[in-house]
């Protein structure tokens, strides 16, 4: 490969990194059609999509109040494991992975 190539792709991981950065400043906003749909097919007498729709629509309620009682580095951190375009991404996700975060924190050393 070449080295203009690897300097090309390098920036490119930075931007990517750093602009995501700065978007954990605020509770992301994810596609959760598309996430209930996966998920109702998948798993047959689950509930309906307006169930699952609900629920989401709740933890981003839930995020956007408690948002930044959580620490920069969790929200980061989580909004990454959870927020991949290619998976499905999940507000219900991104809320237990950072209560679990917290909770975490707060157990005695």
């Amino acid at each position: 490969m070449s080295k203009r190539v690897i300097m090309t792709a390098t920036a490119a991981i930075i931007v990517a990194t750093s602009s995501f950065a700065v978007r954990a400043d605020e509770v992301p906003k994810y596609d959760v059609n598309k996430s209930c749909k996966a998920d109702v097919k998948a798993y047959q007498g689950a509930g309906q999509q307006s169930g699952c729709l609900a629920d989401e629509q709740n933890a981003r309620q839930t995020l956007v109040a408690q948002w930044n009682q959580f620490t920069p580095d969790s929200r980061s951190r989580c909004a990454q494991m959870v927020g991949d375009p290619a998976g499905p991404q999940s507000y219900v996700e991104l809320l237990t992975c950072l209560q679990m975060a917290k909770d975490v924190k707060s157990l005695p050393k």
